[in-house]
């Protein structure tokens, strides 16, 4: 049953994507009137393309054949965000909102903007309304919690995460968001179920096992930390970063030989890389990002 319904998803797919090439190229004298739902369709497709400016012609006549849709306004205004015209987008997610002020999404995208020019206090504002409107959206939460602890509201910030854990507790990078505030917060033992879970659930993602061996590091917990930075390594063997971090957790836990092995593999860093140790090392004293 399974496999017949992703056959039949896979022949529309193509018959749409047929349709939408068909509907950008052919001569205007021979296109058929098109709905709104079509221009808007036809601008989704454009944007997969990777063609916005294109697909911002078709959204401004979704607009304008249908002007009290808040989904083509949001589109739109999407469109314009992508296209870095901000202060379009931001006009369009208004528009969208006068329509219909419980939609999550404008807020959300709205919220987005202000970020990306530094407005972090309009933005927290924009992802509580995106979160109360659509409480259960994890990504809005970690969104939400991101902003707060850059604004220093870091009980919020870990409430909003615990709520997105709850939400999705198969997910690693949800727990090590949350694991990484509760680092922050000083909340060492609540850090690692959070790191130790993250690894469960992405037991391949070699940043989880090394800020996992970095908190144990933290805490005092060499042999723990030293097994957690070994897995980062094994996983990212390339990377001098990974080494010089290892070599510090040999180096306190006293196996001198294994530092010094390490030491060596790091030798190679460039200074993106002798940054980017000093910034983990920073974490690993004190839990700042």
């Amino acid at each position: 049953m399974e496999d017949r319904q992703f056959e039949k998803t896979e022949r529309d797919e193509k018959r749409f994507d047929e349709r939408m090439r068909r509907d950008v190229n052919i001569p205007p004298e021979e296109k058929r009137e098109r709905t709104a739902y079509d221009r808007a369709q036809i601008g989704d497709w454009l944007c997969d393309e990777g063609r916005v400016d294109d697909a911002i012609i078709h959204y401004r006549k979704a607009v304008q054949m249908e002007g009290g849709n808040a989904r083509y306004r949001e589109r739109l205004g999407d469109a314009y965000a992508y296209s870095e015209e901000s202060v379009k987008a931001v006009a369009e997610y208004r528009r969208a909102l006068k329509l219909n002020p419980r939609r999550a999404e404008p807020h959300f995208s709205l919220a987005e903007v202000y970020r990306r020019y530094g407005r972090m206090n309009a933005a927290v504002a924009e992802y509580r309304k995106a979160v109360k409107y659509n409480p259960l959206q994890p990504f809005y939460r970690y969104k939400l919690g991101d902003a707060l602890a850059q604004v220093g509201l870091l009980d919020e910030a870990i409430l909003n995460l615990e709520v997105a854990v709850q939400v999705t507790e198969c997910d690693g990078f949800y727990h090590f968001c949350l694991g990484d505030l509760y680092a922050l917060a000083g909340r060492l033992p609540d850090a690692i179920v959070e790191m130790q879970q993250a690894t469960i659930f992405a037991p391949q993602d070699s940043y989880y096992n090394l800020r996992l061996g970095m908190i144990y590091l933290r805490a005092g917990y060499m042999d723990d930390a030293v097994n957690a930075l070994k897995r980062a390594v094994q996983l990212k063997p390339r990377d001098p970063a990974y080494h010089a971090i290892l070599a510090d957790a040999y180096a306190q836990q006293g196996s001198t030989k294994e530092a010094l092995i390490h030491y060596v593999k790091a030798r190679k860093m460039d200074a993106y890389d002798a940054a980017n140790v000093e910034r983990l090392r920073r974490q690993s004293r004190n839990g700042h990002r």
